[in-house]
């Protein structure tokens, strides 16, 4: 064993280090985090050693390699279809990578039985991990967004037309405009109303109580009479009087005018009406209460249409507003169909924004990674010819206790006088050895 420990062949490991430059860092962040400086470092090289060690980088750098010079002997054994991911496990298995904590520093170690070969490998991984970093900074990552971003609007469109076609179908503008509007002049309506029903009734009684005054007016009456008999009286008192100046009171004269007065006095008391000159016309009062019933027939008639009208006003306003309360709800879900896909459109470009944004800076963050030092053939090997012999003594070692130890304890009798008397406690005088 020690012999073939000595056999083990050397190992050449050839070393790089990478500069992660944190100027232009490709972390996009909307807002500043508290604490997020100390830990920036730390995160950008732990995510710079992740793409150093993508499959991907190993392929690129195998491939410019070739696995025929970088692993001979997994190229001879290996099936075609196999060859690569087992070139791959080859690399990402003698390929390590580490850093300092807060340190930008990267130091990539790699081995090989063969020095140069070692190097080139290892050149080759750096290699293509700029290049590897560089088109997944760079890469568009946001090609599908403006297709998402059409769609979006084409359904924002649609959502409008729907809208524009269900008010016009239904005749509406804007239904909760409309709703409120409606809602004031059936309030509106309605006071009109209580105040036409309540002057109607007004006008109603008035005209009621003109009608039982007209009844007791008579149309026409006296406007002037000549009352001949009084006039004839008057003057036969006149012509007494100057009849008695110039005459004795019991004179003929006197006499037959006090006949006559007397006579005239009996037709005046004895008469059925005034006699004499009669003009008549019509009774303003009566007048004056006919225009009044008049006037208040008009207003009646006004009112009773006023009231027909705002009846059927208010009507036609229940109507709608039941029509509108059935059309709220289907305009709802189109609303908020319409909000969803304006929300939608709004978050959408805000990510192209961001994407804009971080592309902006990926691109600055392309060169961010420099390599400080370039690898070299390795001028010493290490092996593992020293710890193998040591480790290959040590298990000889443990080997033979390990056999004795069983031996010793599976034989039955006792491996010297010495301990039979101890085992025993009675002396030993004679010891024939087993042949």
């Amino acid at each position: 064993r020690s012999a073939g420990a000595w056999a083990m062949p050397s190992s050449y490991t050839a070393t790089t280090r990478l500069l992660v430059s944190m100027s232009d860092a490709p972390v996009y962040r909307p807002v500043d985090e508290p604490g997020a400086a100390a830990t920036d470092i730390e995160a950008r090289v732990q995510s710079e050693l992740e793409l150093l060690r993508s499959p991907t980088v190993a392929r690129v750098a195998l491939a410019k390699v070739t696995l025929a010079r970088a692993y001979p002997e997994i190229a001879r054994g290996c099936r075609p279809e196999a060859c690569e991911r087992l070139g791959i496990a080859a690399i990402a298995e003698h390929l390590s990578a580490s850093s300092a904590p807060r340190n930008p520093v990267i130091v990539a170690d790699f081995s090989h039985r063969q020095p140069a070969m070692s190097a080139e490998l290892l050149n080759a991984v750096a290699e293509a991990y700029v290049v590897y970093r560089a088109g997944f900074f760079t890469a568009p990552r946001t090609d599908k967004l403006p297709e998402q971003r059409e769609q979006l609007t084409l359904d924002l469109a649609e959502a409008d037309t729907a809208i524009r076609e269900y008010l016009y179908t239904n005749n509406l503008t804007d239904l909760a405009a409309e709703r409120a509007t409606l809602q004031e002049l059936y309030q509106t309506a309605r006071r009109e109303l209580l105040v036409a029903q309540s002057r109607l009734r007004q006008s109603e009684a008035q005209l009621a109580s003109y009608r039982r005054q007209i009844e007791m007016i008579a149309p026409v009456h006296d406007l002037y009479v000549e009352n001949s008999r009084e006039q004839a009286l008057r003057a036969l008192e006149l012509e007494r009087e100057e009849k008695l100046s110039r005459y004795r009171a019991d004179s003929r004269i006197i006499r037959e005018l006090e006949k006559r007065i007397e006579q005239a006095e009996a037709d005046l008391e004895a008469g059925a009406g005034p006699a004499g000159v009669v003009r008549r016309g019509p009774n303003p009062l009566y007048q004056q209460v006919e225009a009044a019933i008049s006037t208040l027939l008009a207003d009646v008639q006004a009112l009773r249409g006023q009231e027909t009208e705002l009846k059927s006003q208010i009507a036609a306003f229940d109507v709608r507003q039941r029509r509108l309360f059935e059309l709220e709800p289907a305009l709802q879900d189109l609303e908020r169909s319409r909000y969803v896909a304006e929300q939608s459109v709004l978050a959408l470009a805000q990510r192209e924004a961001e994407a804009r944004v971080r592309s902006d800076a990926a691109a600055r963050a392309v060169d961010t990674v420099r390599v400080l030092e370039t690898a070299t053939p390795p001028a010493k090997g290490a092996s593992l010819k020293v710890p193998a012999a040591m480790l290959a003594l040590a298990f000889a070692g443990l080997s033979a206790l390990a056999a004795g130890l069983a031996q010793a304890l599976s034989r039955n009798g006792f491996a010297t006088p010495g301990s039979a008397e101890r085992t025993l406690g009675v002396p030993v005088l004679a010891a024939i050895p087993r042949y």
